[in-house]
């Protein structure tokens, strides 16, 4: 035995010091033992692994991918294509992958939930799958993506991750979700399953793989956490028993007696895995049942099937009901519905039961800028850059907070820096193209919602943007394809068909107009925005009684809203009833005095006699503060004029007190 050979023995007791480092999340600690290590033989694969495993768990990415770029074992190989997913290097990542995919096996994942795993283990095809998939995403390859996805979850149901990512791009439709989630154990082996045979055999894999000793275990592998993937890997330096026992084992070294002790160490060990499993496996039906609801949920609110996924995750157990990540969602299926104030109190669930919870709270803050609720706003700001300053939700919210003050260069600030923080935060892109229609650049706004689509391209909301902007340039045409193509991404939204009635009304096509009010109606009945629109169709059309009936009925629904009286002024005007004409703009006027100007012409218009001629004069005399505001106001609901757009808002219908829940804005687009 050389000297160097007795140095390196001498130092691998270092592997257990280093993996215990790496549990108790001592990173800098295990950083300089696994440098230790490493310099006393570069050519280790296990030591380089180890090392960069410290990298990447301390966020050193470049280190560990320097470190990996020459590395031959399929640990190695799968940690670097991890480090080229974060460095946005996929081709490469995939590359990699794609020369150790042959070699993996197929484990049972029943199995994760009751062995001890090493640190040095060998990623299953599953995780293999799953990280190819997320690098065929990054790296636009959408249809190649899915298709690993789907290989993916059909090995190993419990790759939540995977299934995330099929639903977020629109593919979920490619699996059973019923037959996925089935307690079947005969669909898990230890060995190649058919789904893995049949990628072994397809061109993505013809790859020639690289050899190089890798002994392949069947040890399941637990990826949740850091500390659970190297649960128990350290062994006490100091000998016991069993620690010798286990040591001669390793060495091949030993008797009959010592065999048999071996055994006798290891029994109670093996005795406790094998109940734990008895155990899981007589409840694996429950689990996978969860999963199962969870999943149906989830897929029908990235379908934009927002009752069924309300209606689906409503009915978990209570244990799953009162979880932040549950009600977010719920929240977010109501926000996508237009019920702003049922949207709010889920999210405020959520934060009471998590209040450390930062997913999805860029869109309460939106929520909460449609309900103009601003104390709230400020408050969920505050809170949010208290606890994570380095959020680009907290942004986000800050943001919305200056948007709601008519800050519009602050407000983009804001955005700015979220996209600072996460140049993929999607949602930050297109507040920034809002932010900047409300601030009148118009070709920044189109840039900000392109960058928008160019980090998900199934974004609705930034084609909505575009198609503002194109609406903004008189560019119709360009305008109905971009609702169109929103629309094919989320075809049960009420505001979006609203917006493209009022394309097809300005392309006088008032009939195809009409029936996608009709449409909005039926699918979200109590949306104000589509009933609005419905009745002021029916009132060109002169169905004057039928448009009454709509505005009685969204009176029941936003009761202190100026434009629905002033609506029906005009109606009852054109069927002859000037009395009630008058009370209806007079109750405008009162709701609204900045429209005194408008409602004044109207009811000039009414007669020339004289008690409609003191009216006027009465209004006339009225306190006009605020009057040279009142154009932009005005506009938002005279009949026929351009609606106001500001920020996020195509048509407001309600301009009620800043504090009370009821207050209700049209439109809201969320990213998610």
């Amino acid at each position: 035995m050389t000297a160097d050979n007795i140095n390196h023995l001498s130092f691998m007791p270092l592997e257990n010091m280093i993996c215990n480092s790496l549990e108790n999340y001592l990173y800098k600690n295990a950083t300089f033992l696994a440098e230790r290590l490493y310099a006393q033989d570069t050519t280790n694969e296990n030591s380089r692994f180890l090392l960069a495993t410290c990298y990447y768990r301390s966020g050193q990415r470049k280190a560990a991918y320097n470190l990996l770029n020459s590395a031959h074992s399929i640990k190695c190989k799968y940690l670097f294509a991890k480090c080229c997913l974060d460095l946005d290097k996929a081709e490469e990542g995939k590359e990699k992958l794609l020369t150790i995919i042959s070699n993996l096996e197929t484990r049972n994942p029943l199995d994760s939930f009751n062995s001890t795993t090493k640190l040095n283990q060998t990623p299953d095809l599953a995780s293999v799958l799953c990280l190819l998939g997320t690098l065929c995403k990054n790296a636009r390859r959408p249809d190649e993506a899915a298709q690993y996805y789907v290989q993916c979850i059909k090995t190993n149901p419990f790759m939540w991750e995977a299934f995330e990512n099929l639903c977020q791009m629109g593919k979920s439709t490619q699996l059973d979700i019923d037959e996925i989630f089935q307690p079947k154990t005969e669909k898990f082996t230890n060995n190649r399953s058919p789904c893995s045979d049949k990628l072994y055999n397809s061109q993505v894999f013809m790859s020639k793989p690289t050899h190089n000793g890798d002994k392949i275990t069947p040890d399941p592998t637990r990826r949740t956490r850091p500390s659970s993937m190297i649960r128990h890997a350290a062994q006490p330096l100091t000998s016991t028993p069993a620690s010798d026992n286990r040591e001669k084992k390793r060495s091949r070294i030993g008797n009959e007696d010592t065999e048999a002790l071996q055994k006798t160490t290891l029994d109670p060990d093996n005795n406790y895995e094998k109940m734990e499993d008895t155990d899981w496996k007589s409840n694996r039906h429950e689990v996978l049942e969860l999963l199962q609801k969870i999943a149906k949920g989830y897929a029908y609110l990235n379908q934009y099937e927002c009752a069924k996924a309300i209606d689906a995750l409503t009915n978990l157990p209570k244990s799953q009901y009162y979880t932040g990540w549950v009600q977010s969602h719920i929240g977010k299926a109501y926000f996508e519905m237009v019920d702003y104030p049922m949207a709010e109190r889920f999210f405020q669930k959520a934060r009471q039961l998590e209040p450390y919870r930062l997913e999805d709270m860029e869109i309460f803050s939106t929520t909460l800028w449609h309900l103009r609720k601003d104390t709230v706003l400020s408050t969920l700001a505050h809170e949010l850059v208290e606890f994570e300053r380095l959020s680009p939700q907290a942004w986000c919210a800050v943001g919305n907070c200056f948007s709601r003050q008519q800050e519009h260069d602050l407000a983009l600030k804001c955005f700015q820096r979220a996209i600072q923080l996460d140049p993929k935060f999607t949602y930050a892109h297109t507040l920034s193209g809002h932010e900047s229609m409300a601030n009148g650049n118009f070709e920044k706004a189109q840039e900000h919602f392109r960058n928008a689509l160019n980090t998900n391209k199934r974004h609705y909301n930034a084609l909505y943007g575009l198609a503002n902007y194109y609406m903004t340039c008189d560019k119709k045409d360009q305008a109905e394809i971009h609702y169109k193509l929103a629309m094919e991404i989320n075809p049960n939204h009420a505001v979006l068909m609203c917006c493209l009635g009022k394309v097809y009304e300005k392309m006088g096509r008032n009939d195809d107009a009409h029936q996608l009010y009709v449409r909005a109606c039926l699918v979200t009945p109590q949306t104000p925005l589509a009933i609005f629109k419905k009745a002021k169709s029916l009132y060109k059309d002169r169905y004057y009684e039928s448009a009454l009936i709509e505005l009685r009925r969204l009176k029941e629904i936003v009761p202190e809203e100026p434009k629905i009286y002033f609506l029906m002024g005009k109606i009852y005007k054109a069927m002859g009833d000037k009395v009630k004409a008058l009370q209806n703009f007079t109750t405008t006027f009162n709701l609204d005095p900045k429209m005194m100007h408008v409602v004044k012409t109207a009811i000039e218009r009414l007669d020339n006699d004289n008690e409609i001629s003191m009216t006027t004069s009465a209004m006339s005399d009225t306190n006009l503060e605020g009057e040279s505001s009142s154009s932009a106001a005005a506009a938002a609901f005279v009949g026929d004029d351009e609606e106001h757009n500001q920020h996020h808002q195509q048509d407001q219908v309600v301009h009620g007190e800043e504090d009370q829940s009821s207050a209700y804005t049209y439109d809201a687009f969320v990213d998610e």
